[in-house]
């Protein structure tokens, strides 16, 4: 029998069944495609066989470390204190002597529009070794892509689990071991794995992990969102001590099995509602801590979220930057030489509502290099405090290597910019990238500079896939 090809499909036509096959539904027939896979544990360790492998973790394992900087994850307070087992007495997982067989492995989910002129979202999970240096752990060889989701739609809530459970599966016998003939060993090598790392927009995170929307409330701390004017927000600055408490890991997996247990799609909502969590495949995971291992991306949240919003939503819309003021911020911006390794912004500045299509990158460059001399006199006493901050922020973040001081300093100044938001334009402008973004310098504790995790990297293979 030859191999069918497999074109567009109805949501309601295709589903994933539990022994690797799909099953499409059509004219009320059932029938079941094979699809050709190939063993993530296999590839994972056919990667870690491979010459130059050991050379490169091992210098890594070797390096100089200071206390009070971050230059890469492995600085990171996961990396240096995640254990084999629960056990008190555990060894830790990431030790020299095993630099190069116990792995450390980044997920990402993410979606592309492969075809011109029709909307049909696919979607992608990668990882990526976080052993490898920085340099290049995120090049395209040295990606993993673990499943690919066919669209048209994006995968919907709880329903990521039936592409998510094979991938579990192969994560299961990764952090068992699998011995393997390298190319330095020979006589076999114990290679093991874990996924200590979630790096993704936040909807994309939540549905992997099996969290509440970003609108209701934040999965790292108990905040929850107020309900006011119609509008969803996460004002209350001034009780921050009451609620920046970080959530319960062992909680949250009581309440996803308490999930599994409802009887019914009505009974599950109802409990979701409450409790603001569903089950998520990843917590077959042992090890796995849904709450500490999902990180807030600084792409989306900083710059697509925050530098866009504060321009857009707070200065253009509310009439402090007009469009005689845009005109000359776009004057002001022609003069800047700036060297060609830095991106250039397009000259959309005073072009329609203004900023217009800025792209994440465009944005953390406008902030950092264009922002402070080019908005500086069109911008009212209380909106320089903000921008002066935000600049701070940026420069600070965006740093390769970072001190543990300055990340403090950048976690003041994000209640500063909350704070002053909240008091000047009010309640409803607290929007849930505000309020994670007080998040980042927890997730940078833990993972070391944000550059080590950021989504920048899984972005651009979106883009080599969507044109191949």
């Amino acid at each position: 029998m030859s191999p069918r090809r497999i074109s567009k499909f109805e949501p309601s036509q295709i589903t994933l069944l539990q022994d690797g096959f799909i099953s499409e539904n059509c004219n009320n027939n059932s029938t079941r495609i094979r699809i050709p896979t190939c063993k993530h544990s296999t590839t994972t360790c056919c990667y870690v066989s491979s010459a130059g492998f050991r050379k490169f973790v091992t210098s890594l394992a070797n390096r100089q470390q200071t206390d009070n900087i971050l230059t890469d994850i492995y600085d990171g307070q996961v990396w240096k204190n995640f254990k084999e087992t629960n056990e008190e007495d555990s060894p830790k997982f990431f030790r020299n002597d095993v630099a190069d067989s116990h792995l450390g492995l980044m997920l990402n989910l993410d979606w592309f529009q492969p075809y011109d002129g029709t909307v049909h979202s696919t979607g992608v999970i990668y990882a990526a070794i976080c052993n490898l240096p920085r340099d290049i752990r995120f090049k395209r060889e040295n990606m993993l892509i673990l499943g690919i989701l066919p669209g048209p739609n994006e995968v919907s809530l709880h329903k990521i689990n039936h592409y998510l459970a094979p991938i579990v599966d192969e994560l299961m016998s990764l952090w068992g071991g699998v011995t393997l003939n390298t190319y330095e060993c020979e006589e076999g090598k114990r290679v093991r794995a874990a996924l200590i790392l979630i790096s993704c927009d936040i909807p994309a995170a939540r549905k992997l992990c099996g969290h509440v929307s970003a609108l209701v409330s934040c999965h790292r701390c108990e905040k929850q969102a107020n309900y006011e004017n119609r509008h969803h927000n996460f004002a209350g600055m001034a009780e921050i001590d009451e609620w920046f408490i970080t959530r319960d890991s062992a909680q949250h997996r009581q309440n996803a099995s308490e999930w599994r247990r409802c009887k019914s799609d009505a009974a599950r909502k109802r409990f979701v509602q409450e409790t603001g969590v569903r089950w998520s495949e990843l917590l077959r995971l042992p090890y796995f801590d849904p709450i500490r291992f999902v990180t807030i991306d600084p792409m989306h949240c900083l710059f697509l979220g925050i530098a866009k919003w504060i321009v857009k939503r707070l200065w253009i819309e509310e009439k402090v930057l007009t469009p005689s003021a845009l005109k000359k911020v776009q004057t002001v911006m022609n003069q800047f030489r700036v060297p060609s390794d830095i991106g250039r912004i397009p000259r959309k500045i005073d072009i329609g509502e203004g900023f217009s299509n800025f792209t994440a990158d465009q944005w953390r460059t406008f902030f950092t290099i264009y922002a402070t001399v080019a908005l500086w006199e069109h911008l009212p006493t209380k909106d320089r405090q903000i921008l002066t901050h935000f600049v701070r922020i940026c420069t600070i973040l965006v740093s390769r290597i970072i001190q543990i001081d300055l990340m403090r300093e950048a976690h003041q100044r994000l209640i500063e910019i909350v704070s002053l938001i909240e008091e000047h334009y009010g309640r409803d402008k607290i929007t849930p990238n505000l309020h994670l973004s007080l998040h980042l310098c927890e997730c940078s504790h833990d993972f070391g500079p944000l550059y080590a995790f950021w989504c920048f990297s899984f972005e651009r293979m979106n883009g080599i896939l969507g044109i191949t």
